[in-house]
């Protein structure tokens, strides 16, 4: 009764008509974000940061978050249609375009848009009940632990992969020979940069998603001269009852392991989503179609995403410790702001806390509002 009467306090806070406000532009600055590639929600931050100085606290960070998660959202929308994802949404590239050169885009985007609010909402039910508890699992966890961790995401990458398991294996270890470019954290002696500035960041995943699947896929169809089938004739957007019926198990399947994958510094959705993407094939009923244009495929996926990206604020906020680069620049607006996250956040800012919580709700509501009505509107765009 308590975590409902704090989400209720919450509710007080995220539903005045300033944070309300906040809320939907970030929402809506989000999934415009998402939808250009190269671009994502780290630089977006990064620009908008200065503006919290203006903005109450509260309002600042449901603005922010609203960002976050929202380009989260409109990462699929690109990576279903065109199969140009950000780092995020790669995963909705296998089955969401598929689905489009079925013709069934209105449908792939509806799933991911459903999906993504049912991960959302599943996240939040955690992060109102177990969020004090989840973030001490993070500090249970050792060097030894999080290499387990990567070694489950090369398994699940492996997994996914169509084809030999051997190519899913050889596709890990070209990933890992890219992640050795750069400057090393401990030592600060630059790998394999060959004495280039704009290698000492490392190989940046966008320009490796955008090269391998966007640049690819244009330059395959160079020659095409047909009329593309997946904008021609009556859109189906509204799933019929059998397919909702095959959405369910994977959206909830995926928001769970979402929501665990997310609390864990490393994990994060991009993790979240291959590993909910290699439980659709192995425990759905329609597990011999996916990766060949499945709609399983599109919603676990897609729960997944959402769920993590809001119980990755909960390593930040319980023990101050943020999971990825977004996190460090939302830690960067709680600093700037004056409050320090970590264990005492709660106890000393429960406005703060609760009305981000809430937020997190209530900005699903209406990306779900926002969304929907607007995929005839991304399909005739992408036309």
């Amino acid at each position: 009764m308590e975590a409902l009467h704090n989400l209720a306090f919450g509710f007080e806070h995220a539903l005045t008509i300033h944070n309300l406000m906040y809320c939907a532009i970030g929402c809506v600055v989000g999934t415009l974000v998402g939808l250009l590639p190269g671009l994502g929600p780290l630089a977006t931050i990064s620009l908008l940061l200065p503006l919290t100085y203006s903005i109450d606290t509260t309002g600042a960070l449901i603005m922010l978050a609203g960002i976050y998660y929202g380009a989260q959202y409109g990462d699929s929308v690109s990576a279903i249609t065109m199969k140009i994802p950000h780092a995020s949404s790669i995963v909705a590239c296998i089955d969401g375009y598929a689905m489009t050169l079925k013709g069934k885009t209105g449908l792939a985007l509806f799933t991911a848009g459903f999906s993504s609010f049912i991960g959302g909402t599943v996240a939040i039910v955690v992060l109102t009940f177990l969020a004090p508890k989840l973030g001490e699992v993070a500090f249970l966890f050792g060097p030894a632990d999080y290499c387990a961790l990567m070694l489950v995401g090369f398994v699940c990458v492996s997994f996914v992969t169509t084809g030999s398991l051997i190519n899913g294996l050889a596709m890990c270890m070209v990933g890992i020979l890219l992640g050795q470019i750069g400057t090393d954290v401990n030592s600060g002696m630059q790998r394999y940069t060959m004495d280039l500035p704009f290698l000492a960041d490392g190989v940046g995943l966008v320009s490796i998603a955008l090269g391998c699947f966007g640049i690819a896929e244009i330059t395959k169809n160079l020659d095409a001269r047909e009329e593309r089938s997946p904008f021609n004739g009556k859109i189906h957007l509204m799933p019929t009852w059998p397919e909702f019926k095959r959405i369910w198990p994977s959206a909830l399947r995926g928001s769970i392991i979402g929501s665990f994958l997310g609390i864990l510094p490393g994990g994060g959705p991009a993790i979240a989503q291959f590993a909910a993407y290699a439980a659709d094939k192995k425990l759905s009923k329609y597990k011999h179609e996916i990766g060949t244009g499945c709609i399983e495929g599109v919603a676990g996926q897609a729960a997944a995403d959402e769920a993590a990206s809001r119980t990755s604020f909960i390593p930040l906020m319980s023990i101050g410790i943020p999971e990825n680069p977004v996190m460090a620049l939302m830690m960067a607006a709680f600093i700037i702001k004056g409050i320090q996250p970590g264990p005492n956040m709660i106890a000393g800012h429960p406005e703060l806390f609760w009305g981000l919580v809430a937020s997190m709700w209530v900005g699903g509501c209406f990306l779900l509002i926002l969304n929907v009505p607007l995929v005839r509107y991304w399909l005739s765009v992408f036309k």
